[in-house]
């Protein structure tokens, strides 16, 4: 018996449990509808292959300027019983006729595939500026909400974190999501190459969450504070936790899972003296770094307690060590103010890759002592909960952390990154020099070119000093680096002698950037560009 053909039919049911007449009112449901249409077919490589497409529009009107305008109409008619735009209904109908066409012939139904771009980009630009608003909790508290779209729109991203968030309500978490997007590939040609504002996440088993801390403030720039600590780590802090096979006379297949013993958190005082010093020579400080595995669960909460305000957030990395009957932790912990109201909101999120040990690392960072260096090693984690969190910060800043595998490994954050595009991705690592010949600004580079985020890598001075390297000058002082899609180059980002910390001024600048159907999003694409950094000293003058 030979297998029946997918059919768009068979998508539209498989997402929307239905084959509906009418063309859904909410435009995120369109959109993903439209969107797995185009990625399952592989439909969306030729849907610029007749430009303009073949709709006749108004007299004096361009395709971007027709499907802005259908669905600015179609944003204002959504939440209301008014009728959407008739076009939409015209173009649904097309769809309809088609819908038993195999999915390998979409791609030569030119009526058909010039219909399903149409709603794509129609509910696309009713989507723009979702996400990156003031928060859903404080719009909650006036009385005339100023868009009702964009309330009911984030209120769907918010009340679907638990679940994953997603911006649609017909189509399930579990098939598919929609979430805001901040840029747009410029190079190349995917699916994410047809929107502006609105990301298509295919189901993974990773759950992505949206939270906005931002304001409508014009504030053009930031201060972070990267505080590189350790500022020692020794040998002996590398410790197997369980053995596979493993003893002096390595056997095939033999491996061990070992973990990190950290040492303790930077006191309270010290981060005071680095604070008040920052701030009296810098300005502000809006953000607080410290690298992977730096402070235990209680020392992050201490830290949060003492130093997150309504300016100023924490992100960290906590770790915790295992035993052999028991996974240690190893995690990224935020903390900020939701404006307005003065409570913070705990996040945290899971490493999704364990890092491997092998014979190079351990002579670099020389731990033959306490891990043979002729066998495999894998962290000793849980590996349980996978998700990433997409957190606005500002009108031109929706910030993503990963930490240090989660950069290099595509699946099965590395898609979503880009289909939502963060402005700003901090990687916290527990890695060697940040230095530009090696991977971590590998990853960057790829990153900054698709999507376009700026990416930035953070390591410890006492994993950084304890990289030994093989041959050339060492540079354990390189602490950290950033790559962006605006300046070019990956810049190294050194550490002072006797410096404890650095901070970094982040700023934006704005580009235009174009979908492959034309469309340009009038110069809104933010991109954070490293404007300077300053070494912080305590204890003396700063220079």
């Amino acid at each position: 018996m030979t297998a029946r053909a997918e059919t768009i039919e068979d998508v539209i049911r498989h997402l929307i449990g239905t084959t509906p007449p009418k063309i859904p009112r909410w435009p995120p449901d369109v959109f993903c509808l439209m969107a797995a249409i185009l990625h399952r077919s592989g439909a969306y490589t030729s849907v610029t292959d007749d430009h303009p497409p073949r709709i006749k529009l108004p007299k004096g009107e361009k395709w971007p300027e027709y499907v802005r305008r259908i669905g600015n109409e179609w944003r204002d008619n959504a939440t209301t019983a008014a009728e959407l735009p008739a076009e939409l209904q015209k173009h649904w109908t097309r769809i309809v006729k088609a819908w038993k066409s195999p999915l390998t012939q979409v791609r030569v139904k030119r009526d058909c595939l010039t219909s399903i771009l149409f709603l794509l980009a129609c509910s696309d630009e009713a989507c723009i500026g979702v996400g990156i608003s003031i928060s859903h909790l404080a719009r909650r508290s006036r009385t005339t909400p100023k868009d009702p779209f964009l309330w009911d729109a984030e209120e769907r991203l918010f009340s679907t974190i638990r679940e994953g968030s997603t911006m649609c309500k017909e189509i399930d978490s579990g098939r598919a999501r929609v979430l805001p997007k901040m840029h747009t590939p410029q190079n190349g040609m995917t699916i994410r190459s047809l929107s502006h504002y609105a990301a298509y996440c295919p189901a993974t088993d990773l759950t992505p969450e949206w939270y906005s801390f931002g304001t409508d403030t014009q504030e053009h720039a930031l201060n972070l504070l990267l505080i590189p600590w350790p500022a020692r780590i020794t040998p002996n802090q590398f410790l197997a936790s369980r053995k596979v096979l493993l003893s002096d006379e390595v056997e095939r297949g033999a491996y061990g899972m070992f973990t990190f013993k950290a040492g303790p958190g930077p006191p309270i005082g010290l981060v005071k003296q680095i604070i008040t010093t920052a701030e009296l020579e810098i300005g502000p400080i809006d953000g607080l770094i410290l690298p992977e595995l730096a402070l235990s669960p209680y020392e992050y909460l201490q830290l949060a307690r003492k130093f997150v305000t309504d300016r100023r957030f924490l992100v960290a990395g906590v770790g915790k060590c295992a035993s052999p009957k028991r996974s240690g932790i190893n995690s990224v912990r935020m903390n900020a103010i939701l404006p307005g109201f003065g409570f913070g909101v705990a996040l945290e999120q899971q490493k999704h890759h364990r890092w491997k040990l092998n014979k190079s690392q351990i002579m670099q960072y020389g731990i033959g002592a306490s891990l043979h260096p002729e066998a495999n090693w894998w962290e000793h984690i849980s590996l349980s909960e996978r998700k990433v969190m997409f957190i606005s910060l500002r009108p031109w800043l929706t910030m993503s952390v990963l930490i240090c595998e989660d950069l290099a490994r595509p699946d099965p954050v590395g898609d979503l990154a880009r289909a939502v595009g963060p402005n700003l991705i901090i990687a916290l690592l527990m890695d060697g020099p940040q230095l530009a010949d090696r991977w971590p600004a590998r990853y960057a580079a790829s990153l900054a070119d698709d999507p376009g985020s700026s990416v930035l890598t953070v390591t410890s001075t006492g994993m950084s000093t304890l990289s030994r390297p093989q041959e050339g000058e060492n540079r354990s002082d390189v602490i950290a680096l950033w790559k962006d899609a605006r300046t070019g180059k990956a810049r190294e980002l050194q550490l002072l002698e006797n410096a404890a910390a650095l901070v970094l001024n982040v700023t934006v600048v704005y580009g235009e950037e174009w979908t492959a159907d034309g469309r340009g999003d009038r110069g809104a694409s933010g991109y954070p560009i490293l404007a300077g950094h300053h070494p912080i000293f305590v204890g003396r003058k700063n220079r």
